[in-house]
């Protein structure tokens, strides 16, 4: 929803920076090889064992182990509880890991069997709040817990108890306790946190099983790909750049294809989902999506006298309003496929995101496709399966050709000497569409090979490309 400024990230910086400079004792201790002094916390009004431990990032057991408690049960307030350290960070075996979408400091941890606490500190991290989609941190290299791997997390309701959860997900109520790490399956309570085992591989709250972007980061001008999995059917709506983006619903998984304009500020962005189960209760999550500056080149481009006309401002609103009609198109149905076909044979003679100035005018705007060198006549194909929707004379264009792919997915074709097919036909991969020519506002005879996805232009030769960072190549191989 929301750009995550750079000036907010210089913030947090310096706040981390002031941290770290206001406790020189401790690492004067630890440097000196004298352990520190050990942790107390007084207990509060309110306050139970488990509240206590999951502050400081640990188990029941352990605190409770820690403290001599027999009982979890039986602790009163102002009772003082030694909070055990985490041991020495410069122990600990690490590999890398890239941050996924849904991913908290809290759910890596009981991942890697750690605290939260510990992966803060060797990442340097000021706030568990901080991690975003594409991040690189470091984790313990220890290998996973094969239950916590397979669970999704659960947060206790008002009116909860284990019995009711465990009779909702069909799971026995021990196996419940064992994978949540309860230390007394009668103290819930209300915003605790429950593992629910087999429900997937991520820690995301229930409904979300898992939640795939790609890919990360993404490059302005190119496609982000959302994969969610869910514990049951909902409905799924999300949002990123400040407007809603659409789900379709394929094999019991939820996809959204999204594009990133060309002139998108670099940065992190707020990836926000929201899904709605048959009972009508909604649950959302939020991840940061990073974004990274494209490889633009720079044209100047001469029009002759007999064309200049075509850059008025009639005409361009003209155009507009017809290609608007149509690119903003979602049809649930999808009927491509990836690898896309070239559309044509011919060298790339223009490339996508080129910023461009006419007859010696500033450089604000922009190529929206690709363009192929070809001669005129020379055949123009298919390169997925769709429905034709617009087939008409444009000012810009000339001759052009927009055809629906599905999932907002469209490809439009300019500059055309003529058009073989008409709008609402069915149009197969391979199949003859149109052919080459150099109508409309063209400097010579070549195909302007446009892609949207979500409304937006972005750049149609990484559809041609079999190894970009599809997320799977299953549902991809298979038509809609």
């Amino acid at each position: 929803m929301r750009k995550i400024t750079p000036g907010i990230r210089s913030l947090l910086a310096l706040a981390l920076t002031l941290t770290i400079a206001a406790i020189p004792s401790t690492l004067a201790l630890a440097q000196s090889g004298e352990p520190p002094a050990p942790t107390v916390h007084i207990v509060q009004q309110g306050e139970t064992l488990f509240s206590i431990a999951t502050r400081y990032g640990l188990t029941v057991d352990r605190l409770a182990h820690a403290n001599g408690i027999p009982d979890p049960r039986q602790i009163y307030i102002g009772q003082r509880l030694t909070i055990p350290a985490n041991g020495d960070l410069d122990a600990v075996e690490t590999t890398t890991y890239l941050v996924q979408a849904g991913d908290t400091l809290y759910s890596l941890a009981r991942r890697y069997q750690t605290t939260w606490q510990v992966l803060a500190r060797l990442n340097n991290l000021l706030s568990p709040d901080t991690l975003y989609a594409g991040q690189v941190i470091r984790v313990p290299s220890a290998p996973l817990s094969a239950d916590l791997a397979r669970g999704a997390s659960y947060i206790v309701g008002p009116d909860d108890t284990l019995f009711r959860i465990a009779l909702r997900y069909d799971i026995p109520p021990w196996t419940l306790t064992t994978i949540s790490g309860l230390a007394d399956p009668l103290l819930l309570h209300q915003g605790q946190e429950l593992v629910i085992p087999d429900a997937g591989n991520g820690l995301l709250p229930v409904p979300f099983v898992n939640i795939a972007v790609q890919p990360l980061p993404v490059s302005q001008g190119n496609t982000l790909i959302i994969a969610v999995h869910t514990t049951e059917p909902v409905t799924l709506t999300g949002r990123l750049f400040e407007r809603g983006i659409p789900f379709a619903e394929e094999d019991g998984v939820y996809y959204s294809l999204v594009g990133v304009h060309v002139f998108t500020e670099p940065g992190l962005y707020e990836l926000e989902l929201t899904a709605t189960d048959q009972r009508g209760h909604t649950t959302t999550v939020d991840t940061g999506v990073v974004v990274q500056s494209g490889d633009f080149e720079y044209q100047q481009i001469d029009l002759p006298a007999n064309r200049a006309g075509l850059l008025s401002p009639a005409a361009i609103a003209r155009d507009k309003e017809r290609l608007d009609a149509v690119r903003y198109l979602f049809t649930p149905e999808r009927r491509w496929t990836v690898p896309f076909q070239r559309p044509c044979a011919g060298p790339v003679s223009a490339y996508f995101g080129a910023h461009r100035s006419y007859n010696g005018g500033p450089y604000t705007s922009y190529h929206s496709g690709t363009d192929f060198r070809a001669s005129t006549g020379t055949p123009v194909y298919a390169p997925a399966d769709g429905i034709v929707v617009l087939a008409e004379p444009l000012a810009l264009w000339g001759n052009g050709l927009v055809i629906d792919h599905g999932w907002g997915v469209l490809t439009g074709y300019g500059h055309l000497s003529s058009i073989e097919v008409a709008v609402g036909q069915h149009v197969t991969r391979g199949q003859l569409i149109a052919r080459v020519g150099n109508t409309g506002l063209s400097t010579g005879s070549h195909l302007h090979w446009e892609m949207w996805v979500g409304s937006v232009s972005v750049n149609g030769l990484q559809w041609l490309e079999g190894d970009y960072p599809w997320i799977e190549s299953d549902w991809l191989a298979v038509g809609g």
